[in-house]
């Protein structure tokens, strides 16, 4: 799903953010990319993502080398990604509204959109919350919101940024088995995080982001 070579990224001003990353992720894998803040780990998401367009190396992401993406072709890749970004802030509208916006902007007709989101919020455990105001939601059921806009449009890979952030140690167990079970659906994770990564998380491969440089663990 993920083959990553001889990656590295620098600001405007010549700072060294990433420098020569090696990174292999294969489909239905469930990795987990841990480092402290400012460590590099939203830029790299960025850069599997087709957000931020690489500098130096080479990105294949289901077989589609990022670099040489056209704009349109990038838009077609990054509508085939699930992700939630770090502090993700739901928009001002129920739970289900917050998923079928997203699903029409996209394309799906009502009665498609109306299925897929209500399968998404069965997933990860938000059936009954659906009429809720999301903003009404308590910090781990918006993280299961997050993660179910991620998935409502079946996409080929998800890319999480610390989806485990202001969560207590219970709750981030909560989310942890979440992910496991996302995994086990056959879904690619690549999770971002500044750590631990709670137990009920099972992680096929780990690596570590620091000084720019990644290296498994």
């Amino acid at each position: 799903m993920i083959q990553v070579s001889e990656l590295s990224y620098s600001t405007d001003d010549g700072i060294k953010v990433l420098e020569d990353i090696h990174l292999h992720v294969d489909q239905g894998q469930s990795a987990y990319l841990v480092g402290p803040a400012s460590s590099g780990k939203t830029l790299l998401l960025g850069l599997l993502g087709a957000i931020v367009p690489p500098q130096k190396g080479q990105i294949l992401v289901h077989g589609r080398n990022v670099a040489r993406l056209s704009r349109d072709r990038a838009l077609e890749l990054r509508r085939r990604i699930g992700f939630l970004p770090q502090a993700f802030a739901p928009l001002p509208r129920t739970v289900f509204d917050n998923l079928l916006f997203k699903l029409r902007v996209l394309g799906e007709d009502r009665e498609e959109a109306d299925e897929k989101a209500l399968l998404a919020l069965e997933t990860v455990g938000l059936i009954r919350e659906r009429g809720t105001y999301a903003e009404d939601l308590p910090p781990v059921e918006r993280i299961q919101l997050g993660l179910a806009l991620a998935l409502c449009n079946s996409p080929l890979l998800l890319l999480l940024d610390e989806p485990f952030e202001g969560l207590d140690p219970d709750e981030q167990e909560t989310i942890g088995t979440l992910l496991s079970k996302i995994r086990d659906g056959r879904a690619t994770l690549v999770v971002a995080t500044r750590g631990p990564i709670p137990r009920s998380a099972i992680a096929d491969r780990t690596f570590s982001l620091r000084e720019g440089r990644v290296s498994p663990t």
